[in-house]
């Protein structure tokens, strides 16, 4: 007569153990290879806004985009560079990074404003999704030293006028927009970029943030945060990317009174960057 053969506890435990190992390994392995598609992702996201920016120069006599937000009786949330971009692609998806999750509290936008008419109840963006990606109004919102002029009034229009391509210094080396975590603007300025993110948490993409350029490529940039005056701001790693904010890095900058390559070197010495960066 046959004994049947059965596992003893022991032997139980062994399997259970080794597949808990297994597990504890390639979890993480598959988290690494799921962030890394969605940097991937973005990446290729920006680098076709990239185009799609340097296509719309040379349509609007060189000059990057005009900024609108509301002012007085006008009822329209801002017009931002991506409504102004959209024709280029015509894929609202694309205005979106895989790794920014915000969506607005309610269909007036709470969260995240975008361009948004009150009178025909209509948003541009329909998604009610955060926008993943900012313009570059100046490494922090007091500059005029991005690709926009600082702000003008009329009755109607807050104005961030755009900027003329023979004003840059140097456009494959000044950023256009990339990652931000910044609304309703959708900015990149460093008291902005990092918005939403509590303090000394990751970053999105480990701290790789897509970035594109003036000139239309686009490339991964590593950022850190930090605390500056009890605010949180988010700045290229190195001092040197830091540059890459600025139309012309040597001019006097009017609104703080010093260059903008000066203006990057004051914020640096005086954030407090995080540890885990």
């Amino acid at each position: 007569m046959m004994r049947r053969s059965a596992f003893t506890l022991i032997e139980l435990l062994v399997v259970i153990a080794i597949i808990a190992i297994l597990a504890a390994i390639l979890f993480p392995v598959f988290a690494q290879a799921r962030e890394s598609a969605r940097r991937t992702s973005c990446l290729s996201n920006v680098d076709q806004l990239g185009i799609a920016f340097a296509m719309y120069i040379q349509d609007y006599d060189e000059v990057t985009p005009t900024i609108l937000g509301p002012r007085g009786s006008n009822k329209s949330y801002q017009i931002d560079y991506y409504v102004q971009l959209y024709p280029y692609v015509r894929n609202m998806q694309m205005f979106f990074c895989p790794d920014r999750t915000e969506y607005t509290l309610d269909n007036q936008g709470d969260t995240c404003n975008d361009s948004f008419d009150y009178a025909t109840g209509q948003r541009f963006n329909t998604e009610n999704r955060c926008i993943g990606y900012g313009y570059n109004w100046g490494i922090t919102s007091n500059t005029g030293s991005g690709l926009v002029y600082g702000r003008t009034n009329n009755s109607m229009w807050r104005i961030n006028a755009g900027k003329p391509l023979a004003a840059f210094d140097a456009p494959s080396s000044l950023f256009a927009f990339g990652d931000t975590g910044d609304s309703p603007r959708y900015t990149i300025c460093a008291n902005y970029i990092l918005q939403y993110y509590p303090a000394q948490s990751p970053l999105r993409h480990g701290g790789e943030f897509n970035m594109a350029f003036v000139d239309g490529h686009a490339k991964a940039v590593r950022f850190a945060g930090g605390t500056m005056g009890g605010n949180i701001v988010g700045l290229p790693a190195s001092q040197t990317d830091g540059d890459m904010y600025c139309d012309n890095p040597s001019a006097v900058d009017s609104n703080v009174g010093m260059t903008c390559q000066a203006w990057v070197s004051y914020l640096y010495q005086n954030t407090k960057f995080w540890p885990n960066n």
